[in-house]
């Protein structure tokens, strides 16, 4: 039995004087009820720790019981759980042991505290031997499709499973029940790695056959995609995507690894310049994002700044585009109004702004470069990933006017359309800085190629 630590707080008397009223005095405790704790000295990662308390005061009416779980006791609690104490007697209660990621077995502390009514305290603290489970197996689960992963010889809470991968593999990763009290544990995606309880299926990029692994201590697992732009990792992006932050020259060209043949990629005709040796970048030098849809093979380029961060007119001169009508890499992907799939145009010189691709149906979602709906367009320019400074007035150019016009969106001209399938070309330029209402003024010619 653990030795109990009483808390003495000392009586004190909160008085207010006045010249017909007393304040009532608060009576402190002196000492805390009288606790025997027992409680589970050892216990699993992801399972309970049980314990009962016996607590009796014959001073004053019992309040709560608090346990509290510390993996440090410097740092706070990791869980923590309150029972009420209306009555005398014994209390049984759980504290749940949270499994985290790379954590090795260790000495927890749980300090129990029991109070009264009147503020009286007494502490009990129990020290516990947590350790993290090896399971005998896990489940891998893709829709109805299920199967067991073993562990692997040699290495410690790795486990792997070898053999037919159904369609669409996007699974969830299941444990027994841990310590058999405890419940099972489920990992899943959470839109960039592997984490306990995350909401998606794991993109594992494997088809056909093969083989998957999973390690329950680090939460690493395999395979997954492992391309590099031009020597930078591509992490997961929680779109599904791959996205790398390349610092990149007009003119580079691409060394993409790890993602097939690159050259097969759909690549927009703004950023990218296609030869008959590979891919070259064609906007100014900077700091970009290439998200990289292993899925359906193209690639989306935003300006950004070093950390990775959208970039803005004001700091990177970045033009961010939005609306309807627009869109990449197919038409059934509009940009809309903060939908998320806002991009930069393209700055192809100092100062020049492209964007371009084929007119199609707004339900066309085969054409790649299908980027501008034929007949509707309501579009804008900002100046940061979302709504703030904006363009002010747009000059259009001669022949821009055949086709759109400028009532408050860009639009098209009135009773004009687009011809289905052919090309066109916007163009941005003469942007002036931002003045004191965050507006920049612009030219535009839109053209068909």
């Amino acid at each position: 039995m653990n030795r109990i630590y009483k808390t003495f707080i000392a009586l004190s008397a909160l008085v207010a004087v006045s010249s017909c009223y007393k304040e009532p005095e608060f009576e402190f405790a002196q000492k805390g009820p009288d606790m025997t704790v027992t409680c589970d000295e050892s216990a699993l990662m992801g399972g309970k720790i049980d314990f009962t308390a016996d607590v009796y005061d014959k001073d004053y009416p019992l309040s709560v019981i608090n346990a509290k779980l510390y993996w440090d006791i410097d740092l706070d609690a990791v869980q923590e759980v309150e029972l009420r104490t209306k009555t005398e007697g014994t209390y049984a209660g759980t504290i749940k042991v949270p499994y985290e990621k790379g954590l090795i077995d260790g000495i927890a502390t749980v300090v129990f505290t029991a109070v009264n009514t009147h503020l009286g305290m007494t502490y009990d603290t129990v020290y516990v031997a947590v350790n993290r489970p090896k399971f005998d197996n896990l489940t891998i689960a893709s829709g109805d499709w299920r199967r067991t992963m073993t562990p692997v010889e040699g290495k410690d809470f790795e486990y792997a499973y070898t053999g037919s991968i159904p369609k669409d593999f996007k699974p969830f990763i299941t444990t027994p029940a841990v310590d058999g009290k405890g419940t099972e544990l489920t990992f899943g995606w959470n839109g960039t790695e592997i984490v306990l309880n995350g909401p998606q299926g794991i993109p594992f990029d494997i088809m056909g056959s093969g083989t998957v692994t999973f390690n329950t201590k680090t939460f690493e697992g395999s395979p997954f995609v492992d391309i590099k732009v031009n020597g930078q990792k591509a992490a997961p992006a929680p779109n599904g995507a791959y996205k790398a932050v390349v610092n990149i020259a007009k003119g580079t060209k691409l060394d993409v690894q790890g993602a097939g043949d690159f050259s097969q990629w759909y690549v927009d005709p703004d950023h990218f310049r296609v030869e008959s040796d590979g891919v070259y970048f064609n906007a100014v030098d900077g700091y970009y994002s290439f998200e990289m849809n292993t899925e359906h093979k193209f690639v989306t380029v935003r300006r950004v700044k070093e950390d990775g961060s959208a970039a803005t007119y004001k700091d990177e001169g970045a033009i961010t585009f939005m609306g309807w009508g627009v869109a990449h890499p197919v038409m059934t992907n509009q940009f809309g109004w903060e939908n998320g799939a806002m991009v930069t145009l393209a700055e192809v010189e100092d100062g020049v702004y492209q964007f371009s691709g084929k007119a199609v149906e707004e339900t066309d979602g085969t054409t790649l470069g299908g980027a501008w709906r034929y007949d509707y367009l309501s579009f804008k320019f900002f100046g940061q990933a979302g709504w703030g400074a904006e363009y002010g007035t747009v000059t259009l150019t001669e022949r821009a006017k055949e086709w759109i016009a400028v009532p408050g969106n860009i639009e098209l001209a009135s009773g004009k359309k687009l011809d289905l399938g052919a090309e066109y070309v916007m163009t941005v330029t003469d942007c002036t800085p931002l003045d004191a209402n965050s507006k920049f003024n612009c030219t535009v010619d839109f053209y068909k190629k």
